[in-house]
């Protein structure tokens, strides 16, 4: 780990300054506790990390290389509601400091860099910080971009330090996403926002799903559900709903500046072409075309209009700041989506 690091990491444990103390280690000043490098990238994990995030850990590494396109990330009925929550940062200062929270390959890394802005990109798998490094480089990116191997829960960050914290589809893979919350808001400087994209609905956990898995069985019989085949956290989540983000907002003193609800049609589309896909190799994966897809978002963004309807989304971006301690310091935030909604 190279010494111009050492501004942005400390030790997830106490929080003490790290000493680079040999090519792959670093060591906490206060705690004493060791950290491997890998390849350059301190690997700031606990020494008695849960089996959870171990086999969330192992699983997103071996899926690191071909991630995003399995979860059609490059799509456009996924990548419009991705630039919705990225003009969060559009406002801010070059330089200003993001702590991208399981950022997987990159790719939302890469945008907030080319605003300027100074990225920390982080993930609990090796495989997939790597990936986000060589994407880095490949885009000429590596300059002003910490890459680190961490846990979301124990964020390696000094208190009140970050000016943002994006954190896209992961919050469900979390054993404990009340830990996270109180790590953000630690790390978090006072007007600091932190932004959650693309976190699922709890809904179709008990309608939609249980019926695909009834039929799965019917037609699949002797057919068994390889532990490999998807990750310990999407086995085993439930999704939210409106009072859990009320929940963890107001227990760190969160505020809350937006909800957006997105895909209903969506949501559907995406499962078949998911499933249509998921034995097919990446040459091979199918997808809509453009226009269709543009006209499922419009569709989409209609219905997320429609009293009681609207409550039937498939996933949420929910947009908090972390309040100023004298409230009439407070920056007027302005909402980042027409379409999002109020609690």
């Amino acid at each position: 780990m190279t010494n111009n690091l050492m501004p942005f990491l400390v030790c997830p444990l106490c929080r003490g300054s790290l000493k680079s103390v040999a090519v792959n280690q670093v060591e906490c000043l206060s705690c004493k506790t060791a950290y491997p490098v890998d390849d350059g990238i301190p690997i700031l994990l606990s020494p008695q990390l849960e089996e959870f995030k171990i086999l969330e850990a192992e699983f997103h590494s071996h899926e690191a290389d071909y991630f995003a396109e399995r979860a059609h990330r490059f799509s456009y009925r996924v990548f419009r509601y991705h630039d919705d929550y990225l003009t969060c940062f559009s406002s801010y200062q070059k330089g200003a400091v993001v702590f991208v929270v399981s950022g997987g390959g990159g790719l939302e890394a890469c945008r907030l860099k080319d605003m300027g802005l100074t990225v920390i990109e982080s993930d609990i798998a090796v495989g997939m910080v790597k990936r986000a490094r060589r994407r880095a480089a490949d885009d000429s990116q590596n300059v002003h971009a910490v890459f680190v191997v961490c846990d979301a829960e124990q964020l390696p960050c000094p208190d009140q330090s970050l000016d943002a914290i994006l954190i896209v589809a992961a919050l469900h893979h979390l054993p404990s996403p009340g830990r996270f919350f109180a790590a953000a808001n630690r790390a978090l400087k006072p007007g600091g926002q932190l932004v959650i994209g693309f976190e699922p609905n709890r809904w179709p956990y008990y309608t939609v799903m249980p019926v695909l898995r009834f039929l799965s069985r019917m037609l699949h019989p002797h057919r068994n559900i390889d532990p490999g085949e998807t990750s310990i956290g999407d086995m085993e989540t439930k999704g939210f709903v409106e009072t859990d983000f009320e929940s963890f907002l107001r227990a760190e003193g969160l505020k809350k500046v937006s909800l957006q609800r997105i895909w209903y049609l969506g949501g559907f589309v995406q499962l078949a072409v998911l499933y249509i896909n998921s034995k097919r190799s990446i040459e091979r994966m199918i997808d809509l075309p453009i226009a269709l897809q543009r006209v499922l978002v419009a569709c989409d963004d209609f219905l997320s209009r429609i009293p009681l309807l609207r409550r039937f989304c498939w996933h949420w971006t929910l947009v908090a700041q972390r309040p100023y301690p004298d409230r009439g310091q407070q920056r007027n935030i302005s909402s980042f989506n027409n379409s999002a909604q109020d609690f």
